[in-house]
């Protein structure tokens, strides 16, 4: 009972450029923030253009240059954060990248990020699409650029040599000791990677994670092999921008071919910035700490992954509901789980996450042993497990019938119609036939029982044979919105519940969703409470992001 397809941080699952879409996504590389300063960067990936730009013969190399001719010029980007909205022409370069430097009036982060949507007109298209904006802690005092060398990201196996590489481990005391103040310091890890590459922030963020180096922000520099000075030198102006009147900015340069080069940098740039202490790694850093100096750093200031302060000790499996409804967005078969937008947030920080993918419309005992079979295969130690809508039904049949109870320490759901919803009863009485969406179903294959299980008295007969089981922890959220905040898909099936079941979400009512220890109510719609952020109202400033982390750290609070 879900729709499917946020990313946020820039969130795109593996190989995005490599599939085959079949309309214009938004792509974002990263989303910086510091005072009222906000910087985002990002890409249009257009499979029609691309598709005749990637054609190399002679004879049709004029279809090429018309392509890159046609292609839009500038774009209006608007961006929406805690209610605030600010928008930017931005331009689009030949491939289709841009970049927004803008000032609006942040909310507070107290984790130090925050969930920005961005809306996007292309070529009579609307796109959308959702990130995440970090921020540096809001009492650091400092901020660092680590200019990582290029032989650790302009390579595919470059984040594996970096974390088995002896020189970067040794970087751990330096860095320490280059932060002012610690932890609480504005950290950036600076990487030129090549146009299309496959090296990623979450790679990057991993091997930093395995050399104990300090949690920091990873941008993104991609370059053409002989433009490699020319895009360190933008993204590096940019990052003095955003830094500028809030934090003074350090520079570690970790690259030996750019020491000329970023000896340079230190006067101001047009916008007033300045860069207060150049170091060249191999050259005066090593001189900065003795043998004995750098002992007593590591040992006085420990360092700790880049991770959250509050980790559930076990792995987390997110559970979506029905209606796996990516398909009518065109998205990639990846993306069925409506939280896979998570892993690229959490993975780096140190969470254990898995996101197994269940048939969309199938009944619950055969999504229960799908899911059941996916976890087997995916972890063999105990989890907690996350689910939302139906997603919940199912996790409570595999824990019941399916021997599951010994691995599962605490089940989370959100909007499970735990006593069914009669949405399903009304639809099945009164557009079964009339429209025949069901029937066509069945007709060409899928396994509709799903609906019928999300019935009142199929969840009476439900809940009386599946007990929950001792050792298990059950807790619930349940959803409910004011009509005014109702995307217009729900609104009509949020009067007919509001008459027959009192509070509701626009899918299921609170009172349906009730399950073991209530542990709150969501205010938003059902589409809005997961982070893929389709099909919600235009102004929902709902944070999913926000509400998944708090039941992770709720989870870890309680020893999970």
């Amino acid at each position: 009972m879900t729709l499917l397809g946020f990313t946020g941080q820039t969130v795109s699952p593996p190989g995005l450029e490599e599939k085959v879409l079949v309309e214009p996504q938004l792509h974002f590389d990263e989303a910086l923030a510091c005072g009222r300063r906000l910087w985002i960067r990002g890409r249009v990936i257009d499979p029609a253009m691309r598709q005749v730009v990637a054609r190399r013969s002679k004879w049709n190399r004029w279809r090429r240059q018309r392509a890159l001719a046609e292609q839009p010029g500038t774009i209006e980007l608007e961006t929406r954060i805690g209610g605030q909205s600010v928008r930017s022409t931005v331009t689009l370069d030949s491939n289709n990248r841009f970049e927004s430097a803008v000032e609006i009036d942040l909310p507070t982060a107290r984790r130090g990020w925050r969930l920005a949507r961005n809306r996007v007109s292309y070529q009579g298209r609307t796109l959308e699409k959702c990130c995440v904006v970090l921020a540096p802690p809001d009492d650091a005092r400092a901020a660092l650029a680590v200019l990582l060398p290029l032989d650790f990201t302009f390579s595919a196996n470059g984040p594996e040599r970096l974390a088995r590489s002896e020189s970067a481990a040794a970087l751990t005391p330096v860095l320490q000791q280059l932060r002012h103040t610690g932890s609480k310091d504005g950290l950036y890890y600076l990487a030129c990677v090549p146009l299309g590459c496959k090296v990623g922030q979450s790679e990057l963020a991993l091997a930093a994670t395995t050399l104990g180096w300090p949690a920091g922000n990873f941008v993104l520099l991609p370059a053409e092999s002989g433009k490699i000075e020319e895009a360190l030198t933008r993204g590096l102006d940019r990052l003095r921008w955003l830094l500028h009147g809030s934090l003074k900015l350090d520079l570690l340069n970790m690259e030996p071919s750019l020491a000329a080069r970023i000896g340079g940098m230190r006067d101001a740039n047009s916008d007033g910035a300045t860069l207060e202490q150049i170091v060249n790694y191999g050259q005066d850093a090593r001189r900065l700490l003795s043998a004995e100096a750098a002992g007593m750093t590591a040992l006085l200031n420990p360092v700790r992954p880049a991770r959250a302060g509050l980790v559930p000790r076990l792995p987390v499996v997110f559970c979506h509901g029905m209606l796996a409804f990516s398909t009518l967005k065109m998205e990639l078969p990846e993306n069925s789980n409506c939280f896979w937008a998570l892993r690229e947030f959490l993975q780096p920080r140190g969470f254990r996450v898995f996101f197994p993918q269940v048939s969309p419309t199938g009944g619950v005992a055969f999504r229960a042993r799908q899911l059941r079979d996916q976890i087997v295969r995916l972890t063999d130690g105990p989890i907690n497990v996350i689910a939302h809508s139906m997603g919940g039904l199912d996790a409570r049949y595999m824990i019941t019938h399916l021997g599951m109870a010994e691995r599962v320490r605490s089940l989370t759901t959100i909007a499970t119609p735990h006593r069914g919803t009669s949405l399903v009863d009304w639809f099945l009485t009164n557009y079964r036939q009339r429209v025949p969406l069901l029937l066509a179903l069945e007709a060409i294959g899928f396994n509709v029982d799903g609906f019928s299980d999300c019935r009142p008295a199929a969840c009476r007969e439900f809940n009386a044979r599946t007990p929950d089981m001792p050792g298990v922890s059950y807790f619930s959220y349940g959803g409910e919105v004011s009509v005014s905040r109702v995307t217009a898909p729900l609104r009509r099936a949020w009067y007919l519940l509001s008459t027959l079941e009192g509070p509701n979400d626009g899918m299921v009512s609170l009172a349906s969703s009730r399950w073991g220890e209530y542990l709150g109510t969501v205010h938003a719609d059902h589409f809005a409470q997961t982070p893929d952020l389709k099909f919600i109202h235009p102004y929902e400033d709902f944070d999913p992001l926000r509400f998944y982390f708090r039941i992770l750290e709720d989870l870890a609070r309680r020893g999970f």
